[in-house]
């Protein structure tokens, strides 16, 4: 374990600093995605959900990038982020749908993936004390590569949705839906026979 890994398990992490440029993108990222699904929702127009889509993916990467560089990281934050995520993506694909209800399919088993199972497990590293997902490695080098890694994140939450935006085919999403399902589920066993945690 490298001292920096060290010094996020072992850091006092009550008292956290809510007031941070990376959690104010945050809310922003929340509010302006909102605003701009809303829109897209009452006007039935694709070219709306897609600027609350690069809205959300623009912001998600700006205030984690802010909130290591200013070292601004907090539990709390890291929580905000996570449930910010799956609000966005539901309310993206809600309209998505309305415009592809022949993807109904594939849409809702993507959602079930992305908002129950990554969910469960992206909350996973509060029993162990540690500041977000991302240092999971911390704790199973395994699980974070599957999971939260560059290549992790970008299988579970931006292949299936570029997939669908290029192709418009429920064929295309299967191979990658199932690759999903294999990984979380495979998480999922391995992240309970983990031994058991300090209390956080």
């Amino acid at each position: 374990m490298t001292q920096h890994a060290r010094a996020i398990v072992s850091r006092n992490l009550p008292d956290e600093n809510l007031a941070t440029w990376a959690n104010g993108v945050t809310l922003f990222r929340a509010v302006g995605g909102l605003v701009l699904f809303s829109i897209a929702a009452i006007e039935h127009d694709p070219k709306w959900n897609l600027a609350g889509l690069a809205v959300y993916w623009v912001l998600d990467c700006l205030d984690g990038y802010l909130a290591r560089a200013l070292n601004q990281e907090t539990r709390v934050g890291a929580q905000v982020d996570i449930l910010s995520d799956r609000f966005l993506m539901a309310f993206f694909y809600l309209n998505y749908l309305a415009l592809h209800p022949d993807l109904a399919v594939v849409i809702a088993l993507f959602l079930f993936e992305f908002m129950v199972l990554d969910q469960y497990l992206s909350n996973q590293f509060m029993r162990w004390r540690l500041l977000s997902p991302n240092y999971f490695y911390v704790v199973d080098r395994t699980i974070w590569r599957l999971n939260w890694s560059a290549p992790g994140k970008f299988l579970n939450s931006g292949v299936v949705t570029i997939l669908l935006l290029t192709t418009k085919s429920a064929w295309a999403v299967w191979p990658v839906l199932l690759a999903l399902y294999s990984i979380k589920i495979y998480s999922l066993i391995r992240v309970h026979r983990l031994p058991s945690a300090q209390p956080s």
